[in-house]
């Protein structure tokens, strides 16, 4: 089962790492990105592929952990402690010290994959509301510059006397545009 998962684990990096240098060469390719996007795409790149390598790290440590003997050796040291009712030799201490500061490791790297996970959800995130701002602010612009045509198309009807009369205009009330 633990082999198993390491195998899945340094399949999924390894495949999540090929997949973005695909996309970094597809970046490097592309000519007509605008600065702002391509400098957010590079560095989600960036961070995949930090996440794809600690995968295959995790993954190989796992497996190597199975591998090498280590759980079959703690799995005895087990036994014998249970049977024996008492203080476990200095070197089984020793060994138990070493596989706490292994698995101790693995879990360091896990910490990694969230920061970077983190790091990409705020990248994204700061990018996002930043493309939100200015297509708001675009929108904004035009429905303004609508609003001028029209104010100036009713303010040259009234000139040449066509429209409304006078009483209709008093009624007339353009909602303000923020």
């Amino acid at each position: 089962m633990g082999i198993t998962f390491a195998c899945l684990l340094m399949a999924l990096g390894l495949g999540t790492a090929l997949r973005q240098l695909r996309t970094r060469r597809r970046l490097a390719e592309e000519r007509f990105l605008p600065s702002d996007e391509r400098k957010y795409l590079s560095g989600q790149v960036r961070r995949r592929v930090v996440v794809g390598v600690v995968l295959v790290a995790i993954g190989a440590m796992i497996a190597g952990y199975y591998l090498s003997g280590m759980d079959a050796r703690m799995d005895e040291i087990m036994v014998k402690d249970k049977r024996a009712h008492g203080e476990p030799d200095a070197e089984d201490k020793q060994f138990a010290k070493m596989v706490g500061f292994y698995w101790i490791g693995v879990l360091g790297l896990v910490f990694i994959i969230a920061v970077c996970a983190v790091l990409d959800f705020w990248a994204t995130r700061t990018y996002w509301m930043a493309q939100y701002r200015l297509i708001k602010q675009d929108h904004e612009t035009k429905l303004r510059r609508d609003l001028a045509v029209y104010r100036q198309a009713k303010d040259n009807d009234r000139m040449h006397g066509r429209g409304r009369s006078n009483a209709d205009d008093e009624t007339d009330e353009t909602p303000p545009v923020e």
